[in-house]
């Protein structure tokens, strides 16, 4: 009995730390991701996301460069996809990106949260959207 009881007990923790196929949340992402999503390490999303940072980073700083005057470094795998839209529906080819980035100064001196919305189609990426979330003090001695 005592037996029974240990093996019962094994199997519910292993259940709760390893991740079981339909337990895990998988998303339908046919019409695209209404929330934030981060890819599981080394994973072809991960890739895929990385991709997608990389191609937008233009865009991105354009925008910082913009709101605050100077050009701002921003991590790229800081970077959260808050939102992914298909426009036109299933398998259509025009995206809306909604990101978050946290320019910094200096050894990552966070000055601001931003977050944009960038249109993805046939023609050139554009943003449709800047707002500007948080600020942070620049400290006296990086300013």
């Amino acid at each position: 009995m005592l037996s029974i009881i240990c093996l019962t007990i094994i199997l519910s923790i292993s259940l709760f730390q390893f991740p079981v196929q339909g337990f895990e949340r998988i998303p339908n992402a046919k019409l695209g991701l209404p929330f934030e999503y981060t890819p599981k390490e080394g994973t072809v999303e991960e890739l895929y996301k990385d991709i997608i940072a990389i191609l937008i980073e233009p865009y991105i700083d354009k925008e910082i460069e913009k709101y605050y005057g100077k050009q701002y470094m921003y991590d790229l795998w800081d970077m959260k996809f808050l939102k992914i839209n298909r426009i036109d529906g299933y398998r259509s080819f025009a995206f809306t990106i909604t990101v978050k980035v946290r320019p910094f100064i200096g050894a990552h001196n966070t000055i601001g949260i931003d977050e944009m919305t960038i249109r993805i189609g046939a023609e050139h990426p554009t943003v449709e959207n800047f707002k500007h979330i948080q600020s942070f003090e620049i400290p006296k001695n990086l300013q």
